[in-house]
């Protein structure tokens, strides 16, 4: 299987006798016996955070402002 293959379920390339689930890019762990039907739903996958929450961005901000303020007043203002 190759990155270019869209995801969904193929014989299982370890060699058992089920299918497994493709997702695109890797094999996942979901299997399922090769006796069912081809419009079984795939797994649910979780999406990954690519990013900051927004309470992780508050945070950040609080902090450059205290830090803007602590130089501030440390040079005179």
């Amino acid at each position: 299987m190759n990155s270019l293959s869209p995801s969904g379920w193929y014989s299982d390339p370890s060699g058992l006798d089920c299918e497994r689930f493709w997702d695109g890019k890797e094999w996942t762990n979901q299997t399922r016996p090769k006796s069912l039907p081809q419009h079984w739903p795939p797994p649910q996958i979780k999406a990954t955070s690519t990013g900051l929450d927004s309470a992780e961005k508050l945070i950040l901000l609080i902090i450059a402002v205290a830090i803007v303020l602590v130089a501030l007043i440390s040079s005179g203002y």
